[in-house]
C-alpha cells in the first residue's frame, strides 16, 4: 500500500457528508491542466490580444476546472485593486443552458450573464417591447462598467444550435460584436462540438484564439506517466483509513476514464460516496469491485471516446495545410530559399560563373589535329 497523505487526518472523525464534499471540491493540478492555464492566462493579459478565446477538448478533461482555477487567480490578484475600486471585477462567467427547442435562446443568456455581474433590475427589462435589445444594450453597458479583463462562457457549444435557415456565423458575429462594443474578452469553452464555430470568417480568425486542452493518450508514455502520477494523488486525497491500491489497476482506471482526469474525479468520487454511505467508518478502504460497480459502461466509455478522437483527428494532420497555403498565395512557384541559394552557389555578384583562376576551361580538340601546331 502507498503511504497516506494529503487529505487532513481529522477528516476521519467527521460525518460521512463533510468527508464526501472534501473529494469532491478538491482540485489538482496536472500537466495538461498547466499547460492550458498558462495558454488561457497568456491570451487573456496578452496586450492588443483576441476578443474571443475559445477553449475546447473531450468532456471530462476538465474544462470546468480550468475556468474556476483561472478565475481564483485573476480575483487573487486583482484583491488590491478590488477594495479601492468597488466597481471593478476581473472575471465573471456563465454556463449556458441546452436549448429546449434546438434554437439558442439569447435572452436567456443576456439574463443569465447580467446576473452573474450583479445588475440590478433586471426584472424591468423582461417582458417588454424591444426586451432583447434592452438586455443586450444592459449587457453592454455592465461588462464596460465593469472593465472585465475576461467573462466566460461554460457549454459554448450549445451556441451553436440554431433553427434551421440561421447561420452559425451570426452567433459569432453576435458575440464578437458584444465583445467589441464591451471591450471584453470572452472565452467560448466547451466540447467539440464548438469547433464549427471557430474560423468561419477571415475577421473572426484575426480576432480569436483557440486552445485545445486534450486527454491523456495511450500511445505517449510521457501522458501515461502523468495519468499515473496524477490517479496516484487521487488516491492519497481520498480521505479514507487506508487508500485504495489504484496504481495496481491503472489500465482499469484509465479504460473506463479514457484518460481524461475529470471523468477519472467523478467515477472515484461516485465510489467514494456509495462506498461511505454504505458501510459509514466501518469502510477501510476502495476495492475494484467498488470501483467497477461505479464505473462507466464499456457502450459509454466507446460513445466519450468516439467522441473525443472525432475532435483530435482535426488537430492530428496538418501537415497539407503549409502546402495549400503556400499554393493559394503563389508561393509554390518560387523555389524554397534552400534550393535558391545552392543554383547562386557557383555565381559571382555579376552573374558570372566562378572558376579556377589561371586555368583554361576545358574545350574539345579536333580528332587528329597537329598537337605541335596548336
Amino acid at each position: 500500500m502507498n503511504t497516506q497523505v494529503g487529505f487532513p487526518k481529522e477528516l476521519l472523525l467527521q460525518p460521512v457528508s463533510n468527508r464526501i464534499a472534501y473529494f469532491r471540491d478538491y482540485t489538482m493540478a496536472h500537466p495538461k491542466l498547466i499547460e492550458a492555464d498558462q495558454e488561457l492566462m497568456h491570451a487573456i493579459r496578452e496586450p492588443g490580444g483576441p476578443a474571443l478565446i475559445f477553449v475546447f477538448g473531450p468532456t471530462g478533461v476538465g474544462k470546468s476546472t480550468l475556468l474556476k482555477r483561472v478565475t481564483r487567480k485573476l480575483l487573487q490578484e486583482a484583491l488590491p485593486l478590488m477594495e479601492v475600486d468597488k466597481g471593478y471585477i476581473p472575471i465573471a462567467g456563465v454556463e449556458i443552458k441546452t436549448p429546449e427547442n434546438s434554437n439558442f435562446d439569447w435572452n436567456d443568456f443576456y439574463v443569465r450573464a447580467l446576473m452573474a455581474l450583479g445588475e440590478p433590475m433586471i426584472d424591468k427589462k423582461i417582458n417588454r417591447t424591444g426586451a432583447q435589445l434592452k438586455l443586450r444594450l444592459a449587457l453592454e453597458s455592465a461588462l464596460h462598467n465593469r472593465r472585465l479583463d475576461a467573462f466566460y462562457v461554460d457549454e459554448a457549444q450549445n451556441f451553436g444550435k440554431v433553427a434551421s435557415g440561421r447561420k452559425l456565423q451570426d452567433q459569432t458575429d453576435c458575440i464578437k460584436s458584444l465583445a467589441n462594443l464591451a471591450q471584453t474578452r470572452f472565452i467560448l469553452c466547451g466540447v467539440y462540438e464548438l469547433l464549427p464555430l471557430r474560423n468561419l470568417n477571415g475577421q473572426l480568425c484575426r480576432r480569436s484564439r483557440s486552445i485545445h486542452f486534450p486527454r491523456y493518450l495511450a500511445d505517449s508514455e510521457q501522458d501515461l506517466k502523468a495519468f499515473r502520477s496524477a490517479l496516484l494523488t487521487l488516491q492519497n486525497q481520498l480521505p479514507l483509513p487506508e487508500p485504495p491500491d489504484l496504481l495496481e489497476h491503472w489500465e482499469f482506471c484509465y479504460e473506463r476514464s479514457i484518460g481524461c482526469i475529470g471523468v477519472l474525479k467523478d467515477w472515484l468520487l461516485r465510489s467514494l460516496s456509495a462506498a461511505l454511505e454504505r458501510d459509514g467508518n466501518k469502510i477501510a478502504t476502495l476495492t475494484l469491485k467498488d470501483l467497477e460497480k461505479r464505473a462507466w459502461s464499456l457502450e459509454e466509455c466507446l460513445v466519450m471516446l468516439r467522441e473525443a478522437k472525432e475532435g483530435e483527428q482535426q488537430f492530428a494532420s496538418q501537415s497539407g495545410l503549409q502546402s495549400d497555403l503556400r499554393t493559394a498565395l503563389g508561393l509554390n512557384m518560387v523555389p524554397p530559399k534552400s534550393q535558391q541559394s545552392g543554383q547562386t552557389a557557383n555565381k559571382t555578384s555579376s552573374g558570372r560563373k566562378t572558376g579556377n583562376i589561371g586555368k583554361p576551361s576545358p574545350q574539345r580538340r579536333a580528332v587528329g589535329a597537329d598537337q605541335d601546331a596548336s
